[in-house]
């Protein structure tokens, strides 16, 4: 098995938010120190957009299946 091997798990969205606020500290206290890999930032970033990219998705497709509800007119 290598880093690059993808795989499929199922978070709740707090569990993203607490994932993606860590890294953001993460982020911070290596700017706060000087630290700086280019490498670990492109890791830090895909992360980002996986999980940032799964929720809006979510929400994108809550937004579409309730625009095909019908309109009530009572």
């Amino acid at each position: 098995m290598t880093f690059s091997t993808e795989h499929r798990v199922t978070l709740t969205e707090g569990q993203i938010s607490v994932i993606l606020n860590s890294l953001e500290h993460t982020m911070d206290r290596w700017e706060q120190s000087g630290y700086y890999c280019e490498e670990d930032q492109q890791v830090i970033d895909s992360v980002f957009e996986v999980l940032e990219g799964s929720v809006d998705a979510y929400y994108e497709k809550v937004e579409r299946a309730q625009a095909k509800q019908p309109v009530a007119e009572w």
